[in-house]
């Protein structure tokens, strides 16, 4: 079956759209990949889950693990942080053309000889911004680096997501953080409640807000939203069983890994190895199919 005639990427949100309600039965291959070029990341945030180190995959194992993903929609060329590969450009060249490519990045090393080449290898940019300048470097590094490098983006007209990881500490700001997306005119802003993994585990647990206390936010931010307009689509993800193992990430030695799988160490759930098999093999494997359908199609996730 061919997806697209079900399945619709909408570049105007950076969402995917579509009216099957059941796909796990009906296709071969994930929706979206998560394709970890490197782990080499020039911040430590305060909730990084993949903070184990690793060497880079070189290109020809990145060829390789290109050609396996045949059928893939989307990919999003990840990290670490992968502004920090030199032959990125390199490796956009090969993805391009055959995948919708996103590449989530902190932005602080974006410069305009490199965004003039983002520019036509990428579909989005995503980039992590956690809310105000005191608590964004807070959590994550400086807030006025990384607004320099989305101001960098916008000027070459490479649309951009926003990542939030919502702490209990920084609720009271996710409204201004709102805002802030607006007026950047991002696409989407995805609200996530951080994961027990990495420098997450250092992490008091008052900072992990409950299930019933993140659906209440959000309720305020879909008030806020409808009364000041707000352009961006917004979206929390909470970690409850109906998004167990929804993604399929793939390490820089080629582990492909069903995640977050709970019960697993690391959370992770091996599935395979995308150098040397199709992902077709490695999502036939997968136990949370479901999921992952689901909660790429804005099913499991509250969306406003």
């Amino acid at each position: 079956m061919d997806f697209r005639t079900s399945i619709n990427f909408n570049q105007s949100s950076c969402r995917f759209e579509s009216k099957e309600v059941n796909l796990s039965e009906k296709m071969e291959v994930p929706l979206s990949v998560i394709l970890q070029i490197t782990r080499q990341c020039d911040l430590s945030c305060v909730f990084c889950s993949e903070t184990e180190k690793m060497p880079d995959p070189s290109y020809e194992q990145l060829q390789k693990m290109k050609n396996n993903l045949a059928g893939v929609a989307r990919i999003y060329l990840s990290g670490g942080e992968p502004l920090l590969r030199k032959d990125l450009p390199e490796i956009l060249d090969l993805f391009y053309g055959n995948f919708i490519i996103g590449l989530p990045t902190n932005a602080i090393k974006i410069t305009s000889d490199l965004a003039k080449i983002l520019k036509d290898k990428i579909d989005f940019a995503n980039v992590g911004l956690d809310g105000p300048r005191n608590v964004t470097t807070r959590l994550r590094g400086s807030y006025d680096r990384i607004l320099r490098g989305i101001d960098v983006l916008k000027n070459f007209n490479i649309p951009i997501s926003l990542s939030c990881v919502v702490l209990s500490s920084t609720t009271d700001s996710i409204l201004l953080t709102c805002q802030i997306a607006d007026l950047l005119d991002a696409k989407k802003l995805k609200l996530i409640l951080p994961i027990k993994k990495g420098n997450a585990l250092d992490l008091p647990d008052v900072e992990y807000l409950k299930i019933k206390e993140s659906e209440m936010l959000f309720e305020r931010v879909t008030i806020a939203k409808e009364k000041y307009g707000w352009r961006p689509t917004i979206t929390l993800t909470t970690w409850g069983l109906e998004v167990e193992g929804y993604s399929l990430l793939v390490y820089p030695d080629g582990n492909a890994y069903a995640w977050p799988v709970y019960d697993q160490k690391d959370k992770i759930l091996l599935l395979g190895n995308l150098i040397s098999e199709p992902i077709k093999d490695i999502w036939a494997r997968n136990p949370f199919k479901e999921n992952h359908y689901k909660k790429y199609l804005g099913r499991s996730i509250l969306v406003v």
